[in-house]
């Protein structure tokens, strides 16, 4: 499915025919509507800094969710680099007939471990935050007004009832 999605390109935007003049014939050539938001702004934005591309867009709740995810994860990255420096550094000092050997070597590589395991994550968020400054982006102009809508109910005799409403 994702294969098939990147190799097609797909518009939201429904075609605006006019009418060119051609020197041998009339021509209808397809316009699209000018987006307010630019997608690939809101992509790099949010590359650049996690957050920003839906600061960009004017989702600003969803902001500070990206940014902290990405400051978390960068703290962690942080923190597990230093303790395995320092389970590391503690290794070479050791023989490996050393009691403490093992359970050092285990530790390092805990560390190791949680360090690439958080510089993964961290890439998911960037990746999670572009897609959705991408998104909002060719989203921002989407009429959400309340004039229509679609509910459920229950009856007074417990029947489900579902409902359309349309104001004008």
């Amino acid at each position: 499915m994702l294969l098939f999605g990147i190799y097609f390109h797909c518009n939201a935007q429904q075609p605006d025919t006019s009418k060119v003049a051609d020197s041998t014939s009339i021509k209808t050539q397809p316009t699209f509507a000018k987006l307010s938001k630019d997608p690939m702004g809101a992509v790099w934005r949010s590359l650049a800094f996690p957050g920003w591309g839906q600061w960009y867009v004017e989702s600003y709740w969803k902001a500070p969710i990206f940014f902290a995810g990405a400051a978390g994860l960068y703290g962690a990255i942080i923190w597990n680099n230093s303790e395995y420096q320092k389970e590391a550094d503690y290794l070479t000092t050791l023989e490996k007939t050393h009691p403490d050997y093992s359970i050092t070597k285990l530790r390092r590589e805990y560390f190791r471990d949680n360090r690439d395991q958080s510089a993964f994550y961290l890439l998911v968020v960037y990746i999670f935050a572009a897609v959705d400054a991408y998104t909002g982006a060719h989203l921002y102009d989407f009429n959400v007004d309340d004039n229509f809508g679609l509910g459920y109910t229950f009856g007074k005799e417990g029947n489900f009832l579902i409902g359309l409403t349309i104001k004008f």
